[in-house]
């Protein structure tokens, strides 16, 4: 090592101060350039892989996960919607309508739909709250841009055509799963409907609701049991 070399056991005369300061400054300079190496990560960070046909079918609510709510049978399970969704104006909201009717952009791997009924405060059946959730596998890379598209559009978007125009306001979202979004949309003579989606990984799960207020038994029941099924 240079270090030694300068220390003495060389050719070099120990009154000769020159190539001892030589050494020195060699040493120092290797010493901070090792300093300002980058380090490497411990731990690479590794992208989760979409839940199969299977884990996304058993990531799906049932009764026994809910206290209040109650799973519609018949809507579970509803196989994906084929075919892209159409075109709309202006381009930008195009996101929002592809979550909506349940095609991606890129089109998820599996997909699951399902329905919370449960009731209102009042305890009345015409005041039951439903919450619609629509189950999206795909690779994490793939969940990340549509959660990026998503979040773009909510801001960006102030409302589109289809069958109307549809007013589309952002709106806080929960801190639930690696991220999520969350908007309203609202047409003339029409009940407004709150989506809120979150990404857990790489499933993209999306709520819509009738309330601004995502009830968090469903919530919390639904991003746990994705989160178990992923492992």
């Amino acid at each position: 090592m240079t270090v030694l070399s300068a220390c003495g056991g060389g050719t070099e005369d120990p009154g000769d101060t020159t190539g001892e300061a030589t050494s020195r400054a060699a040493a120092s300079t290797s010493a901070s350039a090792q300093s300002e190496k980058p380090q490497a990560s411990a731990e690479p960070q590794t992208s989760a892989k979409a839940l199969s046909d299977a884990q996304l079918q058993s990531a799906v609510l049932v009764d026994a996960d809910l206290s209040e709510f109650q799973m519609s049978e018949e809507m579970a399970g509803m196989p994906a919607p084929e075919g892209a969704a159409k075109r709309i104006s202006p381009a930008k909201c195009q996101p929002l309508l592809n979550i909506a009717v349940g095609k991606l952009e890129p089109q998820a791997q599996a997909f699951r739909y399902s329905v919370a009924v449960g009731s209102s405060a009042s305890g009345q059946s015409a005041d039951q709250i439903g919450v619609e959730i629509k189950l999206f596998a795909l690779d994490q890379a793939d969940a990340e841009h549509v959660l990026a598209q998503l979040t773009t559009a909510a801001k960006s978007c102030a409302g589109y055509e289809n069958g109307g125009y549809q007013a589309v306001v952002a709106a806080d979202a929960p801190g639930a799963g690696d991220e999520a979004v969350a908007y309203k949309t609202s047409a003339a003579g029409s009940i407004p409907i709150w989506t809120t989606v979150v990404r857990s990984g790489a499933t993209v799960v999306a709520f819509g609701h009738y309330t601004a207020e995502l009830p968090d038994e469903v919530l919390s029941a639904q991003i746990s049991k994705v989160e178990k099924v992923a492992g």
